[in-house]
């Protein structure tokens, strides 16, 4: 697969978890944290809405430079990132975060550091 199709892919990911987000807001929460009180119900529904579109951002951003050169570093590190916040939330604050979530997340890891890799083949290849 190439990085254009690789992009589309985790681009229309990244849209489809940033409207299930604000779709599945309550649902989220309850099943994250189920003895939330009130005040930090609203509180953690307005983060939510913020990764909300903060995903649908980052899928546009995907999006829009699927076939720009020299990016796969910069989404592999982010990605990594992202992925390393959520195995703390997992692992070490007790957080229920959504398996589908951190499977998604493991996928675009590989997959960027796979392109990644390849761009730096063909540029050890061109040199």
């Amino acid at each position: 697969m190439n990085q254009k199709n690789l992009y589309s892919v985790i681009a229309a990911l990244l849209l489809i978890q940033g409207i299930a987000f604000f779709i599945m807001n309550a649902q989220l929460m309850a099943s994250a944290f189920p003895d939330i009180d009130d005040t930090g119900r609203l509180a953690l529904g307005r983060l939510l809405e913020v990764m909300a579109a903060l995903s649908v951002l980052l899928g546009l951003v995907t999006y829009a430079t699927r076939t720009t050169p020299n990016l796969n570093w910069a989404f592999t590190i982010g990605s990594l990132l992202l992925l390393a916040v959520t195995f703390k939330h997992k692992f070490m604050d007790g957080i229920n975060v959504p398996i589908p979530a951190m499977i998604i997340q493991i996928l675009m890891v590989v997959a960027f550091g796979y392109l990644w890799a390849q761009e730096q083949k063909r540029v050890v290849v061109n040199a």
